[in-house]
């Protein structure tokens, strides 16, 4: 049984690990969450007034192509623990996109009142939230009454062929997440999450994209891009194990190789859901 002080180790080990990877992270090697975030908008119809939270924004990939598309009446936060994240986040919107804001936040514990947003967004973040319930429930909370929330998630055979091998490869040295949230999320793992905490009108739209990269080395960086990813090997292997990782890696990629690169298929599920029932 995990005691509290269990649980503010692994958000301080979450926090740091975004910390350290945001200028990588932010980089988008792939180019995939710039237009991932486009697609989420579009499915939301978002309305040219609306005004937008994105929750575990990170560098704000989200925020700043919502804040394209509302007008002078809306306005778009970010919120995320990292603060590197949000650095680089408001710097890139003073380039582009100088109508929305960032806030350090903890997702569980959003600093607003009640049904202050129209709409509601979480991309690749929620299984990142030590607490999944109490994160849905605090968007839930500061959502309007018919207020929209937008997910994107991983789905099942996310990161295929790569993940299953990397899976079996990490067990071998022993490598446990920080956390038992589900990195891909089944269907009906999603609708359970949104009875439990209040939203109705769910709507899952499932999608494939495929992703090249160039070397073993491109997949490898991708992994330690991801916060809590290189936290994990520090914590648990020692320098000599993480080389002797690595160089596995590496080379169990080997024969998938083509003269493109490595080929990768990442499945999507964007959750589309509603704050009804409420007067």
């Amino acid at each position: 049984m995990s005691t509290k002080h269990d649980s503010t180790e692994v958000r301080r080990s979450i926090r740091q690990g975004w910390e350290k990877v945001a200028a990588e992270y932010a980089k988008d090697r792939l180019g995939i969450f710039g237009r991932y975030a486009n697609r989420l908008l579009d499915l939301l119809h978002l309305p040219k007034d609306s005004r937008l939270l994105d929750v575990g924004c990170g560098d704000g990939a989200v925020a700043r192509q919502a804040a394209m598309w509302v007008d002078s009446k809306g306005w778009v936060i970010g919120s995320d623990v990292a603060a590197a994240m949000l650095r680089l986040g408001q710097m890139k919107a003073v380039q582009d996109t100088p109508n929305v804001t960032f806030c350090q936040m903890d997702a569980e514990r959003l600093g607003f009142t009640n049904a202050s947003f129209d709409c509601v967004t979480c991309a690749f973040s929620l299984f990142q939230f030590q607490d999944m319930d109490q994160a849905l429930t605090e968007m839930w909370r500061v959502l309007k009454p018919g207020g929209r929330l937008g997910l994107s998630n991983w789905g099942p055979g996310y990161f295929t062929p790569i993940a299953s091998l990397q899976r079996d490869l990490f067990r071998k040295f022993g490598i446990k997440p920080l956390l038992n949230n589900p990195l891909v999320f089944e269907p009906i793992e999603l609708r359970d999450l949104f009875a439990r905490t209040g939203f109705t009108a769910v709507k899952l739209i499932e999608e494939t994209d495929e992703v090249w990269f160039e070397t073993p080395e491109e997949v490898w960086a991708f992994n330690l891009d991801m916060g809590p990813f290189p936290i994990m090997l520090q914590q648990q292997l020692s320098t000599e194990q993480q080389r002797e990782l690595t160089r596995q890696f590496k080379a169990m990629l080997k024969h998938l190789i083509t003269e493109r690169g490595i080929k990768s298929t990442f499945h999507l599920i964007y959750a589309l859901a509603e704050k009804g029932g409420v007067d």
